[in-house]
């Protein structure tokens, strides 16, 4: 029970149900990039939450439902493969809870996929729901528009409330989108990010920190093994799950990449390091969580 004395992960009740597990949304994926989001969704399964729902433009539902069974699938209004800047309320018919969400894996930079983005952070800061933001959704949060002018992009009788942001924010990006977010919010270290954000920052790489401004830790027990497409997508819906799951951001991201890094390093050993495909840390996930709780 290593990991889980260590880091706090949770323990599942004799007496749980699949909603009492936590429900996880994963909102992604595009027509250039369909399987990112599915990789997150199964991730998020496969890390213990009980009930998994993956929302993507539908244009790309045929390809979600392909690799998804046990996973329901929701289309969402698309411009040209991407989401539509008003689909989220039409997602948020279809689903009756939600503990958590994980926000852009595949999804793109187009205006109609940005607007959606921005709606959904509107959202998880009225809620105060848990949210992790990945890939191309990480530029929504810091738009370059003049704070006079947010109240545009995000409805709200106080343009201030779209950005207060809470210490239950997750921002996964990678040495280049790291670059830019130090670029738009005119900061220069991952803790002055995550205090502007005033979110977790989980800055990917060989060796991946994670800060809240104020603690910071960082893990150096991945491989170059994991240096591949997709593999990030995998560590989104890690932690998504464990946000899920009831755990605090900072311990969800920190647990999260120690279970990624430690699934990076069993895929290694079965298939080599050149081998590696983001599809085997799935299939590493089972055996590195119930060796976890050994």
């Amino acid at each position: 029970m290593f990991l889980m004395k260590r880091l706090g992960l949770p323990v599942i009740s004799t007496q749980a149900n699949k909603y009492t597990r936590g429900s996880l949304l994963v909102l992604g994926g595009s027509t250039r990039f369909p399987g990112a989001a599915v990789l997150a969704a199964l991730a998020g399964a496969l890390s213990g939450a009980g009930y998994t729902t993956l929302a993507t433009p539908a244009t790309v539902v045929p390809t979600a439902q392909a690799h998804l069974l046990s996973i329901p699938v929701v289309g969402a209004k698309d411009v040209e493969g991407a989401f539509g800047a008003q689909a989220f309320s039409g997602i948020l018919e279809n689903l009756n809870h939600i503990d958590a969400v994980v926000l852009g894996p595949g999804s793109t930079a187009a205006p109609s996929a940005l607007g959606f983005a921005r709606s959904v952070l509107a959202w998880a800061d009225k809620t105060g729901k848990p949210l992790l933001l990945d890939a191309d959704a990480l530029m929504a949060s810091v738009p370059s528009s003049a704070a006079a002018r947010l109240s545009h992009d995000f409805p709200s009788s106080d343009p201030s409330a779209s950005f207060s942001y809470s210490r239950r924010r997750v921002l996964t990006p990678h040495a280049g989108e790291l670059a830019r977010l130090f670029t738009r919010t005119g900061t220069s270290t991952v803790e002055e990010l995550a205090n502007h954000q005033r979110a977790i920052v989980v800055a990917k790489g060989p060796v991946t920190t994670i800060t809240d401004g104020r603690r910071t830790v960082a893990c150096d027990e991945g491989t170059p093994a994991l240096a591949k497409a997709g593999t990030g997508d995998v560590l989104s819906g890690i932690i998504g799950s464990l946000l899920a799951q009831g755990m605090k951001a900072f311990e969800a991201a920190e647990a999260g990449v120690l279970i990624h890094a430690q699934a990076g390093r069993y895929a290694e050993e079965k298939h080599g390091m050149r081998s590696v495909m983001a599809e085997h840390l799935l299939e590493a996930l089972p055996p590195v969580l119930r060796d976890a709780l050994a």
